[in-house]
């Protein structure tokens, strides 16, 4: 007999389709992209897959400013909810702390929940999160940015959680946004989410790019070194060809393995 708890993935692992956040003042009002310096409530979808029934599982709600490779020592954490599940039961629990996006990155933050008993089905013994491998946690990690006259931008950080200096292959490539549609439902409120091609997609170093510089970005791979415990920024950027929206995919590749990662759909303005 046992209790097992699970929040689960997406595809990409890091745009579960269990974790969900509805901006304004009413929680039960419809999802959707956050909003700097408004309100907001964080879901997440929790589910008993073993055989016995668990009282007051622990779940809780991180946030992050854009990033990949973070950790439990490098998250903001959110607030703490409790929920009782029947064996193979799920049940939607609400973060009762209201979250406010910061005016950092214009709100646009990464949004981590995990779900553990202590005793019946605890973490593991690490600060890492390992969300593609640990089913107590899941994670939303998905940007909506506009291109202004074609040109888009977004900064974000790459983290080192290790004791020891490591590098790191950062790989931008486009997916289809389709394949986020099919989970995150509130994307159909978006207009001109129709098709649309990515043209000099890349990566630079500067945390607000002029439109020269965006078209200055042409390699979408960089190779980044990261001493112990720390951080490096670097800035996605490219230029949207057309009317429409483009989905892009950011892979942080650790010796070949995918480490972590960020989604970002880019919309017509």
């Amino acid at each position: 007999m046992s209790v097992i708890l699970e929040i689960r993935d997406g595809d990409p692992w890091w745009a579960s389709p269990d974790v969900r956040v509805v901006p304004g003042d009413d929680p039960d009002g419809p999802a959707g992209p956050p909003i700097a310096g408004s309100p907001a409530y964080v879901w997440a979808r929790v589910s008993n897959t073993g055989e016995t029934s668990v009282s007051d599982a622990t779940v809780r709600f991180y946030w992050a400013n854009p990033s990949i490779g973070f950790d439990r020592t490098t998250a903001t954490p959110i607030g703490t909810a409790f929920v009782t599940l029947a064996p193979g039961e799920s049940e939607e629990v609400l973060c009762l702390t209201p979250w406010v996006p910061v005016f950092v990155n214009e709100g646009h933050e990464c949004l981590l929940a995990e779900a553990f008993h202590p005793s019946l089905d605890p973490l593991p013994a690490t600060p890492a999160f390992n969300v593609p491998t640990d089913r107590h946690v899941a994670q939303l990690n998905v940007s909506v940015v506009q291109a202004l006259k074609r040109h888009f931008h977004l900064a974000f950080e790459v983290h080192n959680p290790s004791r020891r200096e490591q590098r790191f292959a950062v790989i931008a490539h486009e997916g289809k946004v389709a394949e986020l549609a099919q989970h995150l439902k509130w994307l159909a409120a978006i207009p001109n989410l129709h098709a649309a091609k990515v043209a000099g997609l890349g990566f630079l170093r500067t945390t607000c790019p002029d439109t020269d510089e965006i078209a200055a970005a042409k390699d979408p791979k960089a190779d980044v070194s990261v001493g112990p415990m720390g951080r490096a920024g670097l800035t996605l950027a490219g230029r949207l060809g057309g009317n429409g929206a483009a989905l892009i995919h950011v892979e942080q590749r650790t010796e070949d393995r995918v480490t972590g990662g960020l989604s970002v759909l880019v919309i017509a303005r």
